[in-house]
């Protein structure tokens, strides 16, 4: 039956597609897969490929049941703009995310890395590794082991070098390895 569908227009099977014929609306996913995912591509929004595509097969649906062809403009272009749109509010929804995050940074950090002691031995713990370590090791295992602080934030906090903390960081870890293994 599909392929009865294959010889009509964008029109006709609009059409077909507004009377509930699903037959027609696959004719018109497989006609405008290929599209969606050069759009999607265009937009450099592969990473959410998934996603994009499936909200692509929905707009592209809506698009059909609200095109008015009395316009005088291609389903094509209406289409296009129709999931254009969708990918650029996509990304100005990403964008915004990011910025919201990126000002209210400190908030993040200090809700997040704050961790309660899961028990009693967990204090005996890190008394112990205290009495191994040198101060700085300590410091830097405790910012980025136990309250999770990125090695940027460590730096910054601290006031070192990068690569100070990641060799203050695997020295600590070999240092307590060690440790725990007698």
């Amino acid at each position: 039956m599909k392929k009865y569908f294959n010889h009509y227009n964008d029109f006709e099977l609009i059409e077909y597609v507004k009377q509930g014929n699903e037959q027609a609306f696959e004719v018109m996913v497989e006609k405008y897969s290929k599209f969606i995912s050069k759009k999607i591509h265009k937009f450099n929004l592969a990473y959410e490929y998934d996603d994009l595509y499936q909200e692509g097969l929905t707009i592209l649906y809506r698009s059909i049941i609200v095109f008015d062809d009395s316009f005088n403009k291609t389903f094509t272009r209406f289409f296009e703009m129709n999931y254009e749109r969708h990918l650029i509010s996509f990304i100005r929804l990403k964008k915004s995310r990011t910025h919201i995050e990126y000002i209210h940074q400190e908030e993040i950090k200090e809700n997040n890395h704050i961790i309660k002691e899961p028990s009693f031995y967990f204090r005996l713990y890190l008394d112990e590794i205290k009495k191994i370590l040198t101060p700085l090791e300590h410091d830097v295992y405790i910012l980025r082991e136990v309250k999770n602080y990125t090695i940027e934030a460590i730096s910054k906090t601290l006031d070192i070098e990068v690569k100070s903390v990641y060799n203050s960081c695997h020295r600590a870890k070999d240092k307590i390895r060690v440790h725990f293994k007698e």
